[in-house]
């Protein structure tokens, strides 16, 4: 099986695929370029991986630019924080 295989281009700033799914979750995240997916809070911490792209995780207090594959931002529970996508962005997020 292959990531790229899971989700489609769509005409979506944003689009979310469930990978998984028991005790956590993993996502297949895909942003446009210049997508935004807006503010929000973790309930539980969360990691953020690049697949391809360049994508910005943003807090009030920290920004973190995600441009080589394989990037990661570990993101605490119940902070505010939202990603844009400087390029066409995949991500995974596990939670």
């Amino acid at each position: 099986m292959n990531l790229s295989d899971i989700i489609t281009v769509a005409d979506k700033a944003v689009t979310a695929k469930n990978v998984l799914k028991a005790t956590g979750t993993v996502t297949l995240l895909q942003i446009k370029k210049g997508g935004i997916l807006n503010h929000h809070q973790s309930q539980t911490d969360a990691m953020l991986v690049l697949l391809s792209g360049k994508a910005v995780y943003e807090e009030a207090e920290r920004t973190v630019v995600l441009t080589k594959i394989h990037d990661f931002v570990q993101i605490p529970a119940k902070v505010t924080h939202w990603v844009v996508g400087d390029e066409q962005s995949l991500l995974l997020l596990i939670q």
